[in-house]
């Protein structure tokens, strides 16, 4: 007697490692919150160390490392590093200072990882821009990116988002998933 077996193939679910760095205070926490379909808090959250979420998209899935930004969570900032393939890297359109450390986020990570990864740089409270006077620039912002472009040996997107409204904020991980895969098929070729 023959019996009829159902044979499905089972793919392995890629899981990529992000982290979100930058300045205390420039919306990392509502980001994520926002792209894991949690919406917005008014309330300020302080990320004390590391959070950590996952969000499943297709056959794949996301691992969310949201790093403090304090200075005083820089040594604990230092294991969560270890294994990430995209970077997000976020500043406040409305406070410049926040635009300014970028250099030491790009710096800490490549000297963490000992390498250069897929990352796309957020320019977060695009809702804000009208509303202050002195905010970073488009223009600024998308020179920085390609200069982190020229730098890093991948193409650096930048986007501006704003966590209260949601814009652009899937448009975020949706890049750096492409970027984060096209960097993985070229090494698999290579």
């Amino acid at each position: 007697m023959w019996r009829v077996v159902n044979i499905t193939t089972r793919t392995k679910r890629q899981i990529y490692k992000v982290v979100l760095i930058g300045e205390a205070r420039a919306g990392k926490t509502s980001i994520r919150r926002r792209y894991l379909g949690k919406g917005f808090s008014q309330n300020y959250m302080v990320t004390l160390g590391a959070d950590f979420a996952i969000k499943r998209i297709k056959n794949s899935a996301i691992q969310i490392w949201d790093l403090a930004g304090q200075a005083v969570y820089k040594h604990v900032r230092d294991g969560y590093y270890q294994g990430a393939q995209g970077a997000i890297l976020v500043f406040d359109i409305t406070n410049p200072s926040s635009f300014d450390r970028l250099p030491n986020w790009y710096n800490e990570i490549t000297a963490k990882i000992r390498s250069n990864i897929p990352m796309v740089l957020v320019g977060n409270k695009a809702d804000l821009r009208d509303e202050y006077e002195n905010t970073v620039s488009n223009k600024r912002a998308t020179n920085y990116a390609k200069s982190l472009s020229n730098q890093s040996g991948f193409n650096v997107p930048y986007l501006e988002t704003s966590a209260l409204t949601g814009m652009n904020i899937e448009n975020v991980f949706d890049d750096l998933v492409e970027e984060i895969n096209l960097f993985i098929s070229v090494q698999k070729d290579g």
